[in-house]
């Protein structure tokens, strides 16, 4: 008897959920079928109202090729046409830069590039430039993270590599054309592989990239996206169990190391050279806790020998100085 009431209690309960879950009949007077449609909906609407953007795509979950731009257009017969940075690379089909896109859900709102685009699949598609069975890592599938108010900013991640992508709408002082040929002239117009990084005119560290920006080689035109951040920093020391040391007193016992930081960037129009996301520094930067920097312009200083590389949103001065 006991086991027939318990094996009733459980069936109750199994109805009851599924009545809960009922997509027709939601607590909130709205189904959730209809709230997804609405949500897909208005990810479309910005996509096709923004129509053209710049695209700041980085593949690869390690970060190892930098960030690339393409210019995406969306028309609202689902296709969507490319152009894109690294086109020197790829001997393109005009037919196949345009393709299918799709708004749809699944874990969440995604973005597919549905049939094949030369442009689009560049970093996914196997043997491109050398690339492996996996391509060069790269996504295109994405899921929506977040909207603007404005529809003027779409933060994508890529389903594949987890990495943050932004899309703005191309500004109407360029054509898709004259913005790439914009970042390419940004990146020519560097020609260090080394810099000394400043802080408030104190030398604090070391820039360095394997190569110069060259455009006739992929490997090497995507090596010089990648820099290699060095400095040396103070943090507590530890013991063969990984605990902090302390001296007689107490007190922390601290050992100086050396930082040794892949610096993955992307170049935009006007000189501008900007970090996936904000570096933190580790330990203290004259003697300041967390100090970040993300976005530099090369500004020319009254002679070539003072022109640098100024840091716009760093509390502290930091410069990169040939």
């Amino acid at each position: 008897m006991k086991k027939r009431i318990n094996i009733l209690l459980l069936l109750a309960g199994v109805l009851f959920s599924a009545a809960a879950c009922d997509d027709s009949d939601d607590n909130f007077g709205e189904s959730t079928s209809a709230r997804i449609e609405q949500t897909l909906e208005r990810y479309k609407f910005a996509l096709q109202a923004g129509k053209t953007w710049v695209m700041e795509y980085f593949p690869d979950e390690n970060l190892g090729y930098g960030g690339w731009i393409y210019i995406v257009e969306f028309q609202d017969d689902r296709t969507v046409k490319a152009w894109f940075e690294g086109s020197t690379f790829i001997e393109a089909d005009p037919l196949r830069t345009e393709s299918e896109y799709r708004i749809e859900f699944s874990t969440g709102p995604m973005l597919k590039f549905a049939t094949h685009n030369d442009y689009l699949h560049f970093f996914s598609f196997p043997g491109d430039n050398g690339a492996g069975y996996q391509g060069w890592k790269g996504d295109y599938e994405f899921t929506f993270m977040s909207l603007s108010p404005a529809f003027d900013e779409i933060i994508l991640r890529g389903i594949k590599t987890g990495n943050r992508i932004r899309m703005t709408p191309l500004s109407g002082q360029y054509s898709p054309e004259s913005y790439l040929e914009a970042i390419r002239n940004s990146q020519l117009a560097i020609n260090e592989t080394e810099f000394k990084v400043t802080a408030n005119g104190e030398q604090i560290g070391t820039l360095t990239r394997p190569n110069a920006t060259l455009t006739t080689n992929f490997r090497q035109y995507a090596a010089s996206k990648v820099w290699t951040l060095r400095y040396n920093y103070r943090r507590q020391a530890s013991d063969e169990y990984g605990r902090g040391k302390v001296d007689e007193s107490g007190n922390p016992v601290y050992e100086t190391v050396e930082a040794s930081d892949p610096v993955s960037v992307i170049y935009l129009p006007d000189n501008v050279m900007q970090i996936y996301t904000p570096y933190t520094f580790r330990g203290e930067a004259l003697g300041l806790p967390d100090q970040t920097m993300q976005t530099f312009k090369w500004q020319l200083g009254p002679t070539s020998a003072s022109d640098c590389y100024v840091c716009t949103d760093s509390f502290l001065d930091i410069k990169l100085i040939p």
